[in-house]
């Protein structure tokens, strides 16, 4: 994993605060990395590893690693990275529809 993609990892994990009830892949177009986070549990964990019984059934957020990071940092909005195109995402929609970013206290 790149030192960029370890950053976002990083980032990730402060990041994904809510449970999700399924599977997100992120993964870095410039260099093939890709992080997964199971929310599935009380707390989302990230890990570079796919999780345990992973059936296909996940979403998937797929853009370089400069605008992946700028949206779990929430310096920037998924929805504007989506429509402007800098961000593809794939697979289980339901998933992407139950994901809270940031800390949910606010």
């Amino acid at each position: 994993m790149s030192s960029e993609a370890e950053s976002l990892r990083s980032e990730a994990e402060t990041c994904f605060v809510a449970p999700f009830g399924g599977i997100l892949r992120i993964e870095c177009a410039g260099d093939g990395s890709s992080l997964w986070i199971d929310g599935r549990g009380e707390a989302p964990v990230v890990s570079p590893d796919a999780p345990p019984e992973v059936s296909g059934q996940f979403c998937l957020w797929r853009s370089d690693v400069q605008t992946l990071r700028s949206i779990v940092s929430q310096q920037r909005r998924l929805e504007t990275a989506y429509t402007a195109g800098q961000i593809k995402i794939s697979g289980d929609m339901a998933v992407m529809a139950r994901i809270e970013i940031g800390n949910t206290d606010q």
